[in-house]
């Protein structure tokens, strides 16, 4: 599963405070590992650094299996499309992102 948290704090561990990241800090430091790889072959446009926060959150959560399925792809996009909608997580998530990639 995943935890919800309301801002980020930038004296802590990056993955700390943010709205999508695995419980564990052994998944987190996967997570962010991941993410810091993947981030730069993305660009710059917000609908895919944030599906790919989800994706990532989601598959080092076990959620998400080896082959995506309908249902799967629906999920992933219903939670991204969430996050773009709210301003506040939208920010959160980008402002995230762009830390990992300094």
């Amino acid at each position: 599963m995943t935890k919800f948290a309301s801002n980020l704090n930038p004296d802590k561990d990056p993955a700390d405070g943010l709205f999508i990241v695995p419980k564990s800090r052994k998944k987190q430091a996967q997570f962010v590992n991941i993410l810091k790889t993947v981030l730069p072959y993305i660009g710059s446009d917000e609908a895919k650094v944030i599906l790919a926060e989800v994706m990532i959150a989601l598959k080092v959560e076990g959620v998400i299996g080896q082959e995506m399925t309908p249902k799967t792809k629906k999920m992933v996009n219903v939670i991204s499309e969430s996050i773009l909608a709210q301003p506040i997580k939208k920010k959160e998530a980008l402002k995230f992102a762009d830390r990992l990639l300094e």
